[in-house]
C-alpha cells in the first residue's frame, strides 16, 4: 500500500473523530441545537463525497451499489437540511413534512444498492437467503410497528393531518423490514466481507436506528431538535464513507462461485425466534388488554406463515437436487442415472423408441493423478463433465458413472446415428488439453513460473503454474432394442463395448455387436467410419 493512501486515510479517519468530538462537545454544553445540525450536515457531505473519492480510487468491480450508497445518503442530508433548516430555523415544523419524502426515498436506494451488492458477489443460498431475511424482517417489523410506531398514531391528530400522518407512517413501516431484509443478505452471506463489510453494515443499521428514534417523537411532536436521532445518523455517514474509502470495498464486490446454502443452527434458531415473534406479541397485547394491533399481527402471522413454508419447500427442493447431483462434477449421481435408465427403457420398449447408452472412462486417469496429484485429476473430471455436457441435447442424461467413468443416457435415436454420437461425444472431450493449475502431488500449489511440460506449438501464452493436460477417453455405445432386451442388458452391452475400445487402444468408440471381432477389426472401423462422418 503506498504511504500517500494511508495517509488519506489516517485524515479521514481522523477528521471523522474530530466530527464526532466536536458533536460531543456541543451537546455537553448544552448549546443551541443548530451547531449539532452543523455537524450532523457536514458529516452527511462528507460521506457523500468519501463515496466518489472511494469508488474512483479503490475502482471496484461494480459501481452502480456505491453509486446507489452516495445516493441514498445525498438525499438523507437533503431531509436534514430541510428538517433542520425549514423545520426548525423557520419554526414550521410539524409531522409529515418535506424532509419526510427526502427520508423515505433513502430506503428504495439502499435497498436496490444491498441487492444489486449481493447479486454480484453470488448469493449462496439464492432465494432461500431471500426468503430467510423476508421472515427476519417481517417479525422485525411487526415489533417496531406495534411498540414504537403504533402508540405514536393513537395521540390525538387533527382530521386534517391525521390522514397524511398514517400514510406517512405506513410508508416508513413498510421501509423497515425491506430495509432490515436487505441487509440480512450480507449478514447472511458467508463470504468474506472485510472492514468496509462491516462499515457498510453499521451504516444500515444506523439508518434503521435514527429512523426509529425519529418518527416515534416526530409523529407525537415531543422531539423537534432530533436529539439521539442525530448522534445516529452522525455515526452512520462515518460508516458509510469509511466502507467507500477502505480498500476492502473492491472486495464486496467480487464475483464468487456459488455454493448450496446450508440451513445452519443459528439460522434455524433465527428462524425459530422469528416464528414465534408473532404469537408472543399477541399474548403480551392480550394481557395488557390492547387490541389495536390485532390485525396487524394476524397479517403478520400470516405472511410468515407463508414465507416460511415456501423457504421449507425450498429446502426440500435443495435437499432432492443435492441428492441426485455428483457434488464434484454437477452432473447427475449414479443412483439417478440407474432410475432414469430403468424408466427410460420401459418407455422405449413400450413406445417403440430406439434408447442408447454410452459408457464413457476417462483413459489412463490414474497416471494423471499418480503425475500432477489428485487435485489436479479432480480438476480434469470437473472438465470433462463440463465438455461432455456441451455435447449433449436437451432431455439426454448425463452422470457420472463411477470414478473416472461417465454415462450420457440418449432417447429417440436411430440405429445409424450411434456411432456418430459417440464419436461426437469423444471428441468433445480431447478436442483440446486441458488447462489446468499445476500441482503437487500433494495438492499444494506448486511454486510461480514452475511448469512440468513444455509449451507446444499453437498453445499461446499459459499464465505461471498452470498447466495442459491432454485427456482421451474411450467410449462403449449400445441401444435398445438393438442389442438388449432389459436394463441389465443394455449395461451389460454397453459395459462390454467399452472394454473392447479400451482394448483395441483407447480413445475410441466401440459399439455392441462388433465385440466379438478381432482386435483392431471391427472396432476400429467402427471408429475409423465415425470419423468420416
Amino acid at each position: 500500500m503506498r504511504p500517500s493512501s494511508d495517509r488519506r486515510r489516517a485524515l479521514a479517519l481522523g477528521g471523522g473523530i474530530g466530527l464526532l468530538i466536536v458533536f460531543w462537545a456541543l451537546s455537553a454544553a448544552g448549546t443551541l441545537p443548530t451547531g449539532r445540525t452543523a455537524v450532523e450536515l457536514v458529516a452527511g457531505v462528507c460521506a457523500t463525497v468519501a463515496v466518489c473519492v472511494g469508488v474512483r480510487r479503490n475502482r471496484p468491480a461494480a459501481t452502480l451499489p456505491w453509486w446507489l450508497f452516495a445516493a441514498a445518503q445525498a438525499t438523507a442530508t437533503l431531509g436534514d437540511s430541510l428538517l433542520y433548516g425549514i423545520g426548525n430555523l423557520l419554526d414550521r415544523h410539524r409531522f409529515p413534512g418535506l424532509w419526510d419524502v427526502c427520508y423515505l426515498a433513502q430506503y428504495p436506494l439502499l435497498v436496490a444498492g444491498v441487492v444489486v451488492l449481493a447479486r454480484r458477489r453470488g448469493l449462496p443460498g439464492g432465494l432461500t437467503d431471500v426468503l430467510d431475511s423476508a421472515t427476519i424482517g417481517v417479525a422485525g417489523a411487526l415489533v417496531a410497528w406495534v411498540y414504537v410506531i403504533a402508540p405514536g398514531l393513537s395521540a390525538e391528530h387533527s382530521s386534517s393531518s391525521s390522514f397524511a400522518t398514517r400514510v406517512t407512517a405506513l410508508a416508513y413501516a413498510a421501509s423497515f423490514p425491506a430495509l432490515f431484509a436487505a441487509g440480512l443478505l450480507l449478514v447472511l452471506d458467508r463470504g468474506r466481507r472485510g472492514p468496509a463489510g462491516y462499515l457498510l453494515l453499521s451504516h444500515l443499521s444506523a439508518v434503521l436506528a435514527a429512523s426509529l428514534l425519529y418518527l416515534p417523537r416526530q409523529i407525537d411532536g415531543t422531539d423537534q431538535n432530533g436529539g439521539g436521532a442525530q448522534l445516529v445518523a452522525l455515526l452512520g455517514a462515518l460508516g458509510l464513507g469509511g466502507a467507500a474509502l477502505h480498500p476492502s470495498m473492491r472486495e464486496l464486490t467480487s464475483t464468487r462461485k456459488r455454493s448450496t446454502a446450508v440451513l445452519s443452527t443459528s439460522r434455524l434458531l433465527a428462524l425459530t425466534a422469528a416464528a414465534l415473534v408473532a404469537p408472543i406479541v399477541l399474548t403480551v397485547q392480550s394481557v395488557r388488554g390492547e387490541t389495536d394491533g390485532l390485525v396487524v399481527v394476524a397479517v403478520s402471522s400470516g405472511a410468515m406463515f407463508v414465507l416460511i413454508i415456501f423457504r421449507m419447500a425450498g429446502l426440500v427442493a435443495d435437499q432432492h437436487q443435492a441428492a441426485i447431483t455428483d457434488g464434484l462434477t454437477g452432473v447427475h449421481t449414479r443412483r439417478h442415472l440407474d432410475g432414469e435408465l430403468s424408466a427410460a427403457v420401459d418407455r422405449a420398449l413400450r413406445e417403440g423408441h430406439r434408447l442408447g447408452l454410452f459408457l464413457i472412462d476417462v483413459d489412463h486417469f490414474k497416471s494423471i493423478n499418480d503425475r500432477f496429484g489428485h487435485p489436479v485429476g479432480d480438476d480434469v473430471l470437473v472438465e470433462v463433465a463440463r465438455r461432455l455436457r456441451a455435447a449433449t441435447r436437451p432431455g439426454d442424461v448425463l452422470g457420472r458413472y463411477g470414478g473416472e467413468e461417465f454415462a450420457v443416457l440418449v432417447t429417440d435415436l436411430p440405429e445409424i446415428d450411434l456411432a456418430a454420437v459417440g464419436e461426437r461425444l469423444r471428441r468433445q472431450v480431447c478436442a483440446t488439453p486441458i488447462r489446468v493449475g499445476t500441482r503437487s502431488p500433494g495438492g499444494h500449489l506448486d511454486p510461480p513460473g514452475r511448469r512440468t511440460d513444455p509449451p507446444r506449438p499453437g498453445d499461446g501464452p499459459r499464465p505461471a503454474g498452470e498447466q495442459l493436460v491432454a485427456v482421451t477417453v474411450s467410449v462403449g455405445a449400445a441401444a435398445i432394442p438393438t442389442h438388449a432386451a432389459d436394463t441389465f442388458g443394455l449395461v451389460a452391452a454397453a459395459d462390454s463395448a467399452l472394454y473392447a475400445a479400451k482394448s483395441a487402444g483407447r480413445d475410441q468408440v466401440a459399439v455392441s455387436g462388433t465385440i466379438g471381432a478381432p482386435a483392431g477389426g471391427d472396432q476400429l472401423a467402427v471408429s475409423g467410419a465415425a470419423e468420416a462422418l
